[in-house]
């Protein structure tokens, strides 16, 4: 049968017109945008550099050109850092290639290999898991473990030379405060350069063998900003300080051949230290500095759709790090098409001046986000939330007094607390400056100094780690809690007021980390607050969501063993076998809760970690204790069953 050649034409018009109407909405959705040309920015299938005509002050950003929503736990994009080292804390305990630790190797084994941390045979500062980083990370070690070798020998004649001339009772030589000191109580001179020179080295050493491969890795870098003579004295002499080490380190004649000029090497420190950003281990701890040009170009906000992580670690940690493109950008949200990328400089839990008052010392600008700027009175942040107890009304604290003006603070000497009374909590800095907090809601008011509270808290505990005295940081973080409630008094706080959130999670782990039976349930008493708080925050999904349920799950898991009195292996039946048929019931459900917080902690991985590799190493690592846990649960139901059907107990 033929077909009516009329009808033909309708189906190519209409097929046409649907064509038409698509083109239009792509035109209605990119209008705005104008591709931006970039030496060193790669765009992929999801993503791409655009300048937004609407508002040109603000520069380039990252913009979604997928012709769909970008779901959460989609990887967006894949990148090779430009540089990666481990702060000088962190050089004897993980890989420098890697940068994995013990710990990371017992919670999810490598099958194909065993590793364990050892330092270079030559330099003995740097380490190396095995022998496949040590090779992966020797074309950028061979230049540094010399260096290395050659600064160490230099401190060392510095400080010897320095002794005599004391003991002489003469000046003369080069002065020790020339060098940096290695950041700890001591304050001892380091014989290990600090970790932005030796980023900054690496980068040096690695500019001709990458050049060769790329002519843009370099020269690429000189898109990137800095703020060099916007910043304040201070910053300059830490700038200047640092281009001094550096020389130091690399030497001078190195730096002229890569640099060409004396005139250019501020610039490159400044360049550095505005656009790198804290390397962080599977678990988020701080344990260097990354500088990875891509991640640059995506814009600030307070309201983020992605992060930046290492689901994996470092080159050489897997086969799913997805080799030298081991830097993750993860949608946390959904991004529709046409929407800017945007991630957070700064930490969420802070206050809108809080944050405000960061970006605006650190990189030079006040954020305007949707979160900075909303105006709502009705609007409860949470980290500002309080409770009347007249009228039991929520509302934000920066509605019930008048909002200080953003100002850059100085840096300068943090208190560290060690001459002070902790049960007496942070002393005020600068005296009591109480305002009057007033309800919006009907008007019931007090005098209370918050500012000076919340600073206090934040400088007192900066002197703290929970990982090396976590004691002293648990009975802090108590003391604190309960001092802050009385100063806000009566006023009560929400789950993820500031700073209270944080002091709770530093109470958590600080706890877990202590072990003993008293601290493990001081530990689990605020957990439902802690979820509650980072929810507020966070949402579902972010990598701070998925640290706090990971550290949930070890706390439940080491709290059953206490209650139940099981210390031994999991596997170990003949335990469980001698408790009798209460505690085999009790051990069950707190099983059961266990594997509840692990299954949403793997579900959370999936998003914040990525969905393409299970979620890195910690939702791997999490998904292999749940089958242990079943292992445990499976045990006591067998053992449970037998005992009711036999009628024991």
């Amino acid at each position: 049968m033929n077909s009516n050649p009329s009808d033909k034409i309708k189906i190519v018009q209409f097929k046409q017109h649907e064509i038409e109407q698509e083109t239009l909405k792509q035109f209605l959705n990119y209008s705005h945008l104008l591709i931006s040309p970039s030496k060193i920015f790669k765009p992929n299938k999801f993503v791409e550099l655009c300048l937004d005509l609407q508002n040109p002050k603000k520069g380039r950003g990252v913009y979604s050109k997928h012709s769909k929503t970008i779901k959460p736990g989609t990887t967006v994009l894949s990148l090779a850092p430009h540089v990666a080292v481990l702060d000088t804390s962190s050089l004897s305990t993980r890989c420098s290639s890697c940068f994995l630790e013990d710990e990371d190797f017992e919670a999810l084994p490598d099958p194909n290999m065993t590793r364990q941390i050892r330092r270079c045979t030559k330099c003995r500062i740097v380490s190396y898991c095995s022998e496949n980083c040590q090779r992966l990370d020797w074309a950028s070690h061979k230049p540094e473990c010399l260096a290395l070798t050659n600064y160490a020998k230099l401190v060392e004649s510095v400080i010897k030379a320095n002794q005599k001339s004391k003991s002489r009772g003469t000046g003369g030589g080069m002065d020790v405060l020339d060098f940096e000191d290695d950041g700890e109580a001591g304050h001892e001179l380091s014989k290990v350069p600090s970790a932005p020179v030796r980023a900054l080295g690496r980068l040096i050493w690695k500019k001709d063998r990458e050049s060769e491969k790329d002519p843009n890795w370099w020269t690429g870098m000189e898109e990137l900003s800095h703020h060099l003579n916007a910043e304040p004295t201070y910053a300059k002499d830490r700038l200047m300080q640092l281009s001094v080490n550096l020389s130091r380190y690399v030497g001078s004649q190195s730096l002229q051949k890569v640099l060409g000029s004396a005139s250019t090497l501020l610039p490159f420190c400044c360049r550095f230290l505005e656009n790198s950003f804290c390397l962080t281990s599977v678990t988020l701890d701080n344990i260097g500095v990354i500088l990875c040009p891509t991640t640059s170009f995506i814009n600030h906000s307070c309201v983020p759709n992605v992060v930046v992580v290492f689901p994996e670690g470092g080159e050489g940690a897997s086969k799913k790090s997805g080799g030298k493109e081991w830097v993750k950008v993860i949608a946390i949200k959904k991004i529709e098409p046409g929407e800017e990328i945007v991630t957070s400089y700064v930490d969420l839990a802070g206050t809108r001046k809080e944050r405000r008052n960061d970006l605006l010392q650190r990189y030079q600008f006040v954020c305007d986000c949707a979160l900075c700027t909303a105006s709502d009175p009705n609007e409860v942040d949470p980290r500002e939330a309080l409770k009347c107890p007249k009228c039991t009304n929520w509302f934000s604290l920066m509605h019930a007094i008048p909002v200080s003006p953003i100002s850059p603070v100085a840096s300068g000497p943090m208190i560290t607390g060690s001459g002070r009374r902790l049960d007496a909590g942070p002393s005020s800095v600068g005296g009591s400056q109480k305002k009057e907090i007033s309800c919006p809601n009907c008007g019931f008011s007090r005098l209370i100094d918050v500012e000076g509270q919340r600073l206090a808290i934040k400088k007192s505990g900066q002197a703290l780690n929970a990982q090396k005295e976590p004691a002293k940081a648990a009975y802090y973080a108590e003391k604190a809690i309960e001092w802050f409630q009385i100063k806000l008094s009566p006023f009560t706080f929400g789950p993820a007021f500031y700073p209270i959130l944080d002091l709770r999670r530093m109470k958590m782990v600080s706890h877990l980390l202590c072990k003993t039976d008293q601290n493990l349930k001081q530990a689990t008493a605020e957990t439902e607050a802690i979820i509650s708080g980072v929810h507020l925050l966070y949402g579902i999904g972010h990598p701070v969501s998925i640290i706090t349920k990971s550290t949930i799950t070890k706390l439940c898991d080491h709290t059953w063993r206490s209650t139940v009195n099981v210390r031994g292996s999991i596997f170990d039946l003949r335990n469980i076998a001698n408790n009798n048929l209460e505690q085999i019931e009790l051990g069950l459900n707190m099983l059961e809760s266990l594997r509840q917080y692990q299954c949403l902690a793997v579900e959370e991985c999936l998003v914040g970690f990525g969905s393409a590799n299970g979620g890195g190493r910690l939702g791997r690592s999490i998904e292999w204790s749940i089958g242990a846990t079943e292992v445990e649960i499976e045990a006591r139901r067998r053992i449970l069953g037998e005992r009711r059907r036999g009628g024991g107990r």
